[in-house]
């Protein structure tokens, strides 16, 4: 399924369940294959913090999200250069419905970890959703 450029992820969750605004039921292509809403998280930290971010991150954060309902698995990423640590966690979700259940009514409002504010800096944490358009991965 392509995604035309003035649609996002919302939307084209939605075609994928006709007749539902919001339904929250993922959509299954011709081949059979399941349609999937990736929310990307973003957020930037010290380099000396990297490592107790990167364990209190995946503890607090992506270990609870994999317990939900819908949660088809999650990836951390962390880059470490110039004195900060970018992180970005991509997780992989069945519906806009699954991603609620995590985040909330408002989906692109980012979900704070009770610590982050101990460890973030720059701006302001940001999340965006996506259509997994092709996963090459098993």
């Amino acid at each position: 399924m392509s995604c035309p450029p003035e649609t996002d992820a919302r939307e084209t969750a939605d075609a994928a369940a006709p007749g539902a605004a919001h339904a929250g039921t993922a959509g299954v292509s011709a081949a059979g294959q399941r349609h999937l809403i990736a929310r990307i998280w973003r957020g930037r930290t010290l380099a000396a913090e990297a490592d107790a971010y990167t364990a209190y991150l995946h503890e607090a954060g992506v270990r609870k999200m994999a317990a939900i309902p819908g949660n088809r698995g999650a990836q951390m990423l962390r880059m470490v250069r110039e004195g900060f640590a970018d992180f970005q966690v991509i997780s992989y979700w069945d519906s806009l419905e699954a991603i609620k259940r995590f985040a909330g009514d408002d989906i692109d409002k980012v979900r704070h970890l009770p610590k982050d504010p101990e460890y973030m800096i720059g701006k302001e944490p940001t999340v965006e959703h996506f259509e997994v358009v092709v996963n090459d991965r098993p």
